[in-house]
């Protein structure tokens, strides 16, 4: 059962794919009654992605717990009135067709909000409202190429290079979520809702910019862009049997990193700026000759005995067997009805009173369809119509 900080919130979530489904699978972990409106052949994650079993892929699995199943032809009128039915007792609303399809199909935000004036209406897009793209498609590569964040990855090869997952889906859900909570606390302080649109494109930019656009923050740019950071990160360093990272960004720790590794010479105290970033240079290409040396388990005490922050490179495979991520159980294990054992990752934030944790296994298709027909008030001879007619499933 749900005890999280958003229990007693009703979400409709009428998305597909990862931006959508990431943002309402957030405020399910968070405690909300997430209602996963559904076409009669499921969202296409369902069947389309990963490996899978039991009628269920390992993506589907991965976005879509803490939520109700109901299956809603919305091509039909009838589907279209059961939407906007069920957003009468809701909250909110999440959506992330092409832009004008929901207001085409009469389930837009004007529509919704003459059945609920309260309601927050959340629209996941690809790009801002004005311009020629305006209502233009996209994906996650295409955003992160627009926004930069696949340019600013290839600096240091001199090629592009996209991040390899759906990063702007999940940056545009985790926007998309913050904005709805945030809505959801102004409709309960004014009484009154809004519409929250979310161009992935802004999402991104507001996500990669502020530590990448350093060079273009000070005005005019041709005085400082020239001094923009190739990365604002240290790519790993090789060891003799794998990987490592640092993160030594203080003066006081490189100096004990460089005197933890036996050279204390490589830090030699000095204010010219010019000679600082030079020594930094040192101390990074004299690293990555000396930590081939030695495995990664026989630097890591030393780096954490000088206070360095570091860390190893997992995969998965090691990753899910590191001491610090089993004893905190960041991953929980569960059995689901039909996809069988499943392994889930746990929500980010950790709660002291109000826990956010999975309390609902990821649903088969329609399988709270009557459940929430119910809950509305439709009477059970309505539904059997409604099923007849092929309007629900």
């Amino acid at each position: 059962m749900a005890d999280g900080p958003l229990i007693g919130f009703r979400i409709l979530d009428l998305t597909a794919v990862i931006s959508g489904p990431f943002c309402t699978q957030l405020l399910g972990d968070l405690g909300a009654d997430v209602i996963k409106i559904e076409p009669p052949e499921g969202d296409s994650m369902r069947r389309n992605v990963g490996p899978q079993r039991g009628g269920l892929t390992a993506a589907f699995l991965n976005f879509n717990r803490n939520k109700r199943s109901i299956v809603i032809d919305i091509k039909k009128e009838h589907g279209r009135d059961l939407v906007r039915r069920l957003a009468v007792k809701a909250d909110a609303l999440v959506e992330n067709n092409r832009p004008g399809v929901a207001d085409r199909l009469g389930i837009g935000y004007a529509d919704i909000r003459r059945a609920n004036p309260k309601v927050v209406y959340c629209s996941i897009c690809g790009f801002p409202p004005k311009g020629r793209l305006a209502n233009f498609p996209a994906y996650d590569p295409v955003i992160q190429g627009y926004s930069g964040m696949a340019y600013v990855q290839g600096l240091k090869a001199g090629q592009p290079t996209a991040v390899k997952m759906a990063l702007a889906d999940k940056v545009s859900g985790m926007t998309a979520a913050l904005a709805v909570v945030s809505a959801l606390h102004a409709a309960r302080a004014r009484g009154v809702g809004q519409y929250i649109k979310v161009p992935m494109l802004e999402a991104m930019m507001a996500f990669t910019a502020n530590d990448s656009i350093y060079g273009y923050t000070l005005l005019p740019e041709e005085e400082f862009k020239h001094l923009a950071p190739k990365s604002t990160t240290l790519d790993p360093f090789k060891t003799k049997d794998g990987w490592l990272t640092i993160a030594p960004f203080t003066d006081a720790q490189s100096k004990r990193l460089a005197e933890a590794v036996g050279h204390p010479e490589w830090w030699p105290e000095t204010a010219d700026r010019t000679e600082r970033a030079e020594r930094g240079r040192n101390l990074m290409r004299g690293l990555a000759k000396l930590f081939p040396e030695k495995n990664t388990a026989e630097w890591l005490p030393v780096l954490e005995a000088a206070d360095i922050p570091c860390g190893p490179v997992h995969n998965y495979e090691t990753l899910l067997t590191d001491p610090e991520i089993v004893e905190n159980e960041s991953f929980s294990i569960y059995d689901h009805p039909t996809a069988g054992r499943v392994r889930a990752v746990n929500p980010g934030a950790r709660f002291s009173e109000t826990p956010a944790k999975m309390w609902r296994v990821p649903p088969k298709l329609g399988e709270h369809t009557d459940e929430i027909l119910r809950e509305a008030g439709i009477e059970r001879s309505q539904v059997e119509e409604l099923r007849a007619a092929k309007v629900i499933v």
